[in-house]
């Protein structure tokens, strides 16, 4: 029994030969051609056998044919073949003998296969490839079996590209070229890799697995090789929205409820920072934010979309929300809508504040601005300036939900009423607003007389002007309220523990001592080490008494008489730079007006005359109840001398002998 075949060339088969004719003799051609027409006969028995197996399998009233007992011999030809892709098939055909080797027509034929997997065979014996491998074909006739192999090995007959013709991959983003090696009917080819390669990496690069970045705007070619064979892929890397760029209009500044002088302009970019035309752009706003005009834009050859924007009527800042089709991240313009003096108020809320000089306040300076209806006005900007040399930091740069600022405030070294100053918003639509507070001065420190007024008085009275004492605190702020102990060394005062006023001074009332002199002082305030020494020069008081000096004995005869005259004052304190006048009947007086010395002595020299009897010198400060008279008595007559007597001799003194001790 012979198998069948369609006309026409077989793919997966090996083509003929051309036969050759070997020197082999008449017998040898002979025999190829009695083989030649056993194999025609074969065949045409075979298609009597199918036709009659085909009669039998339809006509229920056929009969089997019988004999099967006497096949001898089965064989398949071809018994070994190769297919090249999947779906070829194979034509196998069959051969059945009698022990007589006559072959059987019409005897029925059972086909299998091994591995239906590699490759399937029908009830005709056509075999079909289905994947790469090996089976075993085998067919049973009358209980004889006959095998033939069919080995499935695809052989590449082209690369193919998966997908479209042109690879489109977005600007600077990846995208995966997919290419197979595959046979002749176009089937995969397991464990074959076409390797990838780009004609112009700058562009699009590719690597080896089809892995393909797009780097720049452009198209470029994709080649999928593998040996000698080649496939191209067209590859266009084109412009994607990757980002909103600002262009102009952000951070500006108008009044509640005017439009912005700028308009917004923002462009939209490649990855590579190309504009891109036709994108949509869209334009939000929050509540009570304004109006942008218009909400929705398109970006033109160079990318850019121009709005406008009026402001809410509410102080504060304000956003516009910018978003573009393709671009993940909006992009947000913001504007500072400025309070309008009008219909802003601006209010301290804690009233008298007090705090050391040079010191920081203990709690912070609040302000609360509303609008002219007491609605609080949040989420404006405030700035602060200290005036007096201190110093002001906000805590917050703007008032918050409550409409309040607050700051720390350190006092400036100056005890006394100290400022400060809040702008809220523009200065050209609000004026600042002052805040007051009050420095307090520190502990003393130094305590010093005020003025640089020289100090002199008269014994016993009060010093004028009076002493004036000045306390101070380390920034030279007067302290007022402190106790200061008086010690004089010399007189008294009225108050020996005054209290500074107000400006930190003390005026002391000193009442000098009997003695004129440098008078001394002493002041002490808690807290500072060294005391205060105060002094004043203290003159004498007026010319009070005058008195001549006794003139040295036995001078009363002398014909010039040298006399000094005394000037003190009421408590004994000699009166210096007072004249003094002398005047006498008796004689002449030389100089008669005489200023006295440092020791209130005054020198004058009188010559009485000849005069014999008292004789007076009369001395006078003019103005003054100082008077003094010098009475110059009569010289007493001489006594008799007395003679003198005779002075008796005497004997001079023996000298004594010392005897000297013999050695």
């Amino acid at each position: 029994m012979t198998g069948w075949s369609r006309t026409g060339s077989v793919t997966g088969l090996k083509p003929d030969p051309q036969p050759v004719l070997r020197p082999h003799g008449l017998i040898s051609h002979a025999w190829r051609w009695g083989a030649g027409v056993i194999s025609a006969g074969a065949g045409l028995v075979s298609i009597l056998s199918y036709t009659h197996s085909m009669k039998a399998k339809f006509a229920p009233d056929s009969v089997a044919v019988s004999g099967l007992a006497a096949v001898r011999w089965v064989g398949i030809t071809p018994a070994l073949d190769t297919a090249k892709s999947i779906g070829d098939t194979i034509n196998l055909a069959v051969t059945a003998t009698d022990p007589h080797g006559n072959a059987l027509v019409g005897v029925p034929t059972v086909w299998s296969s091994t591995d239906s997997i590699v490759a399937a065979v029908d009830s005709a014996g056509t075999v079909e490839a289905r994947s790469a491998g090996t089976a075993t074909i085998m067919v049973a006739v009358g209980g004889k079996i006959a095998k033939a192999q069919v080995v499935v090995r695809q052989h590449p007959a082209e690369v193919r590209i998966v997908g479209d013709s042109i690879l489109r991959v977005p600007e600077g983003e990846r995208a995966q070229a997919v290419a197979y090696v595959a046979d002749a009917r176009r089937h995969r080819i397991l464990g074959l890799r076409a390797r990838w390669r780009s004609a112009d990496p700058s562009l699009a690069a590719v690597d080896s697995v089809g892995n393909a970045t797009g780097t720049a705007v452009g198209h470029t070619i994709f080649s999928a090789t593998h040996d000698h064979l080649v496939s191209h892929l067209g590859v266009e890397v084109y412009p994607v929205p990757a980002s909103l760029t600002l262009v102009g209009g952000d951070g500006q500044r108008a009044p509640a409820g005017r439009q912005v002088p700028s308009p917004i302009a923002v462009q939209v970019v490649s990855r590579s920072g190309r504009p891109i035309e036709g994108v949509p752009v869209r334009f939000v706003l929050n509540e009570m934010a304004g109006v942008a005009e218009p909400q929705t834009g398109t970006s033109d050859a160079q990318g850019m979309v121009r709005v406008t924007w009026t402001l809410g009527g509410l102080p504060g800042r304000q956003s516009l929300a910018v978003s573009a089709d393709g671009v993940a991240n909006h992009t947000v313009v913001t504007a500072e809508a400025e309070p309008v003096g009008a219909n802003t108020r601006i209010t301290q809320v804690a009233e008298g504040l007090v705090g050391p000089a040079s010191g920081q306040l203990s709690e912070a300076v609040v302000v609360r601005v509303t609008d002219s209806s007491g609605v609080a006005l949040g989420d404006v900007p405030v700035a602060w300036l200290a005036d007096d040399g201190g110093s002001i930091v906000s805590t917050q740069s703007r008032t918050d939900s409550l409409g309040e600022a607050r700051a720390r405030w350190t006092l400036g070294p100056k005890s006394g009423a100290q400022r400060a100053y809040v702008q809220v918003g523009s200065p050209r639509a609000v004026p600042r607003f002052v805040v007051a507070a009050s420095a307090l001065a520190g502990r003393a420190a130094t305590l010093s007389l005020a003025g640089n007024v020289k100090r002199e008085g008269s014994v016993s009275q009060v010093l004028k002007p009076a002493v004036e004492l000045l306390v101070l605190d380390r920034a030279r702020n007067p302290v007022p309220g402190v106790p200061v102990t008086l010690l004089p060394a010399h007189g008294s005062v009225d108050d020996s523990i005054p209290v500074t006023d107000s400006t930190g001074r003390v005026l002391v009332s000193w009442t000098l001592g009997r003695t004129a002199g440098l008078h001394r002082m002493s002041a002490r305030v808690e807290g500072i080490d060294r005391p205060l020494e105060i002094s004043a020069r203290v003159r004498p008081a007026a010319p009070a008494n005058l008195a001549f000096v006794e003139p040295k004995p036995g001078t009363a005869n002398r014909a010039v008489q040298s006399l000094d005259a005394d000037l003190t004052d009421a408590y004994g304190n000699p009166v210096a730079d007072q004249p003094v006048v002398f005047s006498t009947r008796f004689g002449s007086v030389s100089p008669a007006r005489v200023m006295t010395d440092a020791k209130g002595r005054a020198h004058t020299r009188w010559t009485p005359g000849t005069k014999t009897g008292e004789r007076s010198l009369v001395a006078a400060v003019k103005g003054t109840e100082a008077r003094a008279t010098f009475i110059l008595k009569a010289p007493e007559p001489a006594a008799p001398a007395k003679e003198p007597v005779a002075a008796q001799k005497t004997a001079p003194a023996k000298k004594q002998v010392v005897k000297k001790a013999p050695r």
